[in-house]
C-alpha cells in the first residue's frame, strides 16, 4: 500500500535530502525512544496518523493570531465593515487574525452571507 510521509523539516537518506516521500510499505512500525516497537501493525489497517489536535491547534494559531478566540463585538463590527467594503478573503483574514473558515463562519452567523455563498475569492470577487 503507498504511504506519503510530509516531514517538519528535511530529512537526509543516504545524501538526498527529502521533506516529502511516498513508498510502498505493507506494515506500520513506531519505535519509541529506547528502539522499542510500540505499534506493528498493517498499513491497510492505519486510516490516520498524526501529531494530535493540540499540535494542529498550535499550528493554526501560528498562522492566525485570534485562532480559537471568540469573536468580540468590535471584531464582528470590523468585519461587517470590512466584508460591506469589499475587502477580499485575504484583507479580512489579516485584519482580524482569523482563518479563511473563522471568516466565513462569522459572516454566516452575522447574516452578511448565505452558508454557501460564504467562499469569496482571494481577491475579494466570488
Amino acid at each position: 500500500m503507498r504511504v506519503r510521509v510530509v516531514f517538519v523539516a528535511e530529512q537526509d537518506f543516504d545524501g538526498t535530502l527529502v521533506k516529502e516521500l511516498t513508498v510502498d510499505a505493507a506494515r506500520l512500525v513506531l519505535v519509541g525512544a529506547r528502539g522499542e516497537a510500540l505499534c506493528d501493525v498493517p498499513v491497510a489497517s492505519v486510516r490516520v496518523v498524526d501529531r494530535g489536535p493540540e499540535v494542529r491547534t498550535a499550528e493554526l494559531k501560528g498562522r492566525s493570531a485570534n485562532h480559537g478566540r471568540a469573536w468580540t463585538r468590535e471584531d464582528r463590527e470590523k468585519l461587517a465593515r470590512l466584508y460591506g467594503a469589499k475587502a477580499s478573503m485575504r484583507e479580512l483574514m489579516e485584519a482580524l487574525g482569523r482563518t479563511r473558515g473563522g471568516i466565513r463562519s462569522e459572516l454566516v452567523k452575522l447574516g452578511l452571507v448565505e452558508r454557501k455563498q460564504a467562499s469569496r475569492g482571494e481577491d475579494g470577487d466570488g
